[in-house]
């Protein structure tokens, strides 16, 4: 559809209003005719009756019409009076209106005092026709409503573009913007309707604006952690070409490679997994499954971690939730926890607790490490506690984030705290 939206609304508004005028000048016209062919029967009755009883003066003349009343006392064989309506008038004693050809009339009996017969006495008159009655009121109404209407459409026209200017004006503001991160928005002065369209389209450039920055940012420091431990690879392993080295050399650069290849591996899952959440896959694929299942495939998942860490770990279940949950990053978060603590309190007990606070499932992590001096500043991406970013450089800084956007896309969320026998608490709590 082409057409503007001031010309729909002045079209069909037009409509509307000439079948409005139209019905009203049927109606008005209607009622004028009736009431004047009422007025018109009242003349002819009183006519009648002033022809039965001459002593009251009377000058009777028809509306519409410059010619008089036409009475007389009906004869036997008049032609002018069927005489079925005579014999209905004698018999019934009531006078009748009826239409013959070009006239309207009525019959009044009345008593011949002399012989005390019923005669009937009849007035005739042109009879009204809608042209005589509504004929001219009907030429100037279709005048005035052709009027009206082009007027009207007129005016709707000219109120629809201005209450629609304010689209017009978002429209080439809009055209302005060139690119996220300008700050841009739209002018919201207009009507309340149109208001709250404005108000949304900058709530979405306010939004658009906001994750672009963090895309570039992300896409900032995923360059270098990518970058970082490629580089370390590169270096080792130009190192090692350059001459002839031992066995035990080659092994040694050999498992700094492993290393490096892990990192860059946990790396490209963590982007990976972050990629499925913003493309929205945590509202897809859920299941049911049982919140131990998911504990137990944590601990696997990150055993080996564990074990290199030195860490006991015990698992605690004090509520087994059914939840329909996306089980591949329920897991993959709860495991990024773990391995938080395996990295953070090498050594040393690690608790994975399993329970139930009222419509969630909750996994607590509690280590025995140093604690986080600022839990929140951890869950930006590619941030990590105190020093660790110069001097451990297996952490990712993608962990918590992660496990935050896992949990908030299950209506839940992922916290830290100060765990009761010291150390930090990670919590991560799932809608069940």
């Amino acid at each position: 559809m082409t057409r503007s939206v001031a010309q729909q609304v002045a079209t069909r508004g037009v409509v509307v209003l000439v079948l409005s005028l139209a019905v009203v000048g049927l109606g008005t016209g209607t009622t004028l005719h009736v009431q004047r062919v009422r007025a018109l029967d009242q003349a002819l009755l009183a006519a009648a009756h002033g022809h039965a009883h001459p002593e009251v003066d009377g000058d009777w003349e028809v509306e519409d019409s410059e010619a008089p009343f036409d009475t007389w006392i009906v004869r036997r064989g008049d032609p002018r009076i069927p005489l079925d309506a005579v014999r209905e008038v004698i018999d019934e004693e009531v006078a009748i209106f009826l239409d013959e050809g070009d006239e309207r009339m009525v019959l009044l009996p009345v008593e011949d005092d002399e012989d005390d017969r019923h005669m009937v006495v009849a007035a005739a008159a042109p009879r009204l026709t809608l042209a005589r009655t509504v004929g001219p009121f009907a030429i100037v109404y279709v005048l005035l409503s052709t009027l009206v209407a082009g007027v009207a459409s007129v005016v709707l026209v000219w109120t629809v573009r201005t209450a629609f200017s304010p689209v017009r004006r978002a429209r080439e503001e809009a055209e302005q913007v060139l690119g996220f991160g300008q700050g841009a928005r739209l002018t919201e002065e207009a009507p309340l309707e149109v208001r709250s369209l404005l108000v949304a389209i900058n709530g979405l450039l306010e939004r658009l604006d906001t994750a672009w920055a963090t895309q570039g940012r992300f896409t900032s420091e995923a360059a270098h952690e990518l970058r970082t431990p490629v580089t370390a690879m590169l270096g080792e392993l130009d190192v090692a070409l350059r001459r002839e080295h031992t066995a035990e050399e080659y092994k040694s650069v050999l498992i700094s490679a492993h290393a490096e290849v892990q990192r860059l591996a946990r790396i490209v899952e963590a982007l990976t997994a972050l990629a499925r959440l913003d493309a929205g896959e945590a509202e897809r694929g859920r299941e049911l499954v049982r919140a131990r299942e998911l504990a137990i495939a944590a601990l696997d998942r990150e055993a080996s971690s564990l074990k290199e860490a030195s860490c006991s770990v015990t698992m605690e279940v004090e509520e087994d939730s059914e939840l329909e949950v996306n089980a591949a990053l329920v897991e993959l978060a709860l495991g990024n926890l773990l391995r938080n603590a395996a990295r953070h309190a090498p050594g040393g007990p690690v608790v994975l607790r399993v329970r139930r606070v009222g419509g969630q499932a909750v996994f607590e992590v509690d280590d025995s490490g140093p604690g986080v001096a600022e839990p929140e500043a951890m869950f930006d991406r590619f941030a990590r506690a105190g020093r660790a970013r110069n001097r451990d450089r297996t952490g990712l800084g993608l962990g918590l984030p992660l496990a935050r956007e896992v949990a908030r896309r299950h209506n839940g969320d992922c916290t830290l705290q100060a765990a009761p026998s010291g150390g930090t608490r990670a919590v991560l709590a799932v809608q069940a």
